[in-house]
């Protein structure tokens, strides 16, 4: 798949690497080109993030609608104007790969749960850091013996949307982080209509802010 072929409206995930560290965040096309995609400001904290710095590594993905999912390495982020506003043009000169169903788009959180170990109903508290269809990461002040890692119960609620949330987890992988958390990473055991519906709500919420959230800066010169 050529980048040029991402449909207007759909959403990206941009994966910044930069040594060890690593930063994700959703974007939403405004229109593309054949070399690229044109793309709504992408934002932290109400700033324009700066793609321009040195050393760093910036990978696009896209999930297409038969859930086929796509990514592209060599990539590089500018201000640029379309149609007379500023958006962010992404450009990459490399053919797309297909990738695993781990690039699916993750939302980011950081939101308090439980984990409980089914081997031994032992009560875990970890805070989830991202989430997908499929997928799940979170952090715990403890190390989870491996021989409880499969599977695991994650329970939490999302007040805002006054939902408790159940999950089984196979835990796949694990680190303990510099800062003395354990960083964990697993993939959700037959995800429900339920959760589908609530993390593709929680996706279109996200390019809703996106497309709100232009810059007033229209007048700004593309670099």
């Amino acid at each position: 798949m050529k980048i040029g072929e991402i449909p207007a409206n759909a959403m990206i995930q941009i994966r910044v690497v930069r040594g060890e560290k690593k930063f994700e965040c959703m974007a939403v096309v405004v229109a593309a080109r054949e070399d690229g995609l044109y793309l709504y400001p992408i934002k932290h904290d109400g700033q324009l993030i700066d793609f321009s710095v040195e050393n760093i590594q910036i990978f696009a993905f896209y999930v297409n609608e038969k859930r086929q999912a796509f990514g592209w390495s060599g990539c590089r982020i500018r201000k640029a104007l379309y149609q007379r506003k500023l958006c962010q043009l992404l450009t990459t000169k490399r053919d797309s790969v297909r990738v695993n169903r781990r690039n699916d788009p993750r939302i980011r959180t950081d939101m308090g749960a439980t984990l409980r170990t089914l081997s031994d109903d032992k009560d875990w508290e970890i805070v989830v850091r991202n989430y997908s269809e499929n997928g799940i990461g979170f952090v715990c002040k403890k190390a989870i013996p491996e021989k409880d890692w499969n599977p695991v119960s994650i329970v939490y609620e999302d007040r805002a949307e006054q939902m408790a949330i159940s999950l089984r987890v196979n835990i796949l992988r694990g680190i303990e982080l510099p800062s003395g958390l354990f960083k964990y990473g697993g993939t959700i055991q037959q995800p429900d209509e339920e959760w589908i519906r609530y993390v593709k709500h929680k996706l279109e919420a996200i390019k809703e802010r996106n497309q709100a959230e232009e810059s007033p800066d229209t007048n700004a010169n593309s670099h």
